[in-house]
């Protein structure tokens, strides 16, 4: 089969539809630190991690986790390409988390698993993974909106030579909960 060509069909089913949305947290790895993770019939079945890396979380409340994906096509080969985004909130303006959570998230590259809505096979979604999500230049904190928390907004970096190659893959073990605590397991 040619690059390209479908070899599936699709039909929808709006009894089983899940809740859009995402839950509000993130678990957030240095891009340097992801190594290619374990993949059975597509999904990624476990993280893995170079040397003794470990992973962070953020939580916040509702809404405080946001994701998309966009399309485009690379100007110079006509390839498709994708655009991992994502924003979440940070509930602090505390110095040691300018410090050594705002001001790193300028200076780096991430890989992102964000929890969506539902209990399903594809709740769980990693962002970033082929060339690391960056912070998108811009205001970050406004004192008068947002309660003045500070709101960040990653995606993938522009250029046509970085790109994801896909949307965003799925995480899942054997259940939420055995895949959820693969995740906890990979925390600092």
């Amino acid at each position: 089969m040619a690059s390209g060509e479908i070899a599936l069909g699709h039909t929808g089913d709006t009894a089983t539809v899940q809740p859009a949305g995402t839950r509000p947290e993130v678990y957030v790895y240095n891009y340097n630190d992801w190594a290619a993770p374990t993949v059975v019939s597509g999904k990624i079945t476990a993280i893995n991690l170079v040397g003794s890396a470990l992973g962070y979380k953020i939580s916040g409340v509702e809404s405080c986790v946001k994701k998309s994906e966009s399309f485009g096509r690379s100007a110079v080969t006509g390839m498709g390409q994708y655009k991992h985004l994502s924003g979440i909130t940070i509930y602090s303006r505390l110095q040691t988390d300018k410090d050594g959570l705002i001001k790193k998230f300028g200076d780096g590259r991430f890989v992102f698993v964000v929890k969506n809505r539902g209990l399903d096979a594809d709740s769980f979604e990693v962002l970033g993974q082929d060339v690391g999500l960056r912070l998108v230049p811009g205001v970050i904190r406004d004192q008068y909106a947002n309660d003045g928390l500070y709101t960040l907004s990653f995606a993938t970096p522009d250029g046509d030579g970085e790109n994801e190659n896909a949307p965003p893959q799925s995480v899942w073990i054997t259940d939420y909960a055995t895949t959820l605590a693969m995740l906890e397991a990979t925390l600092s």
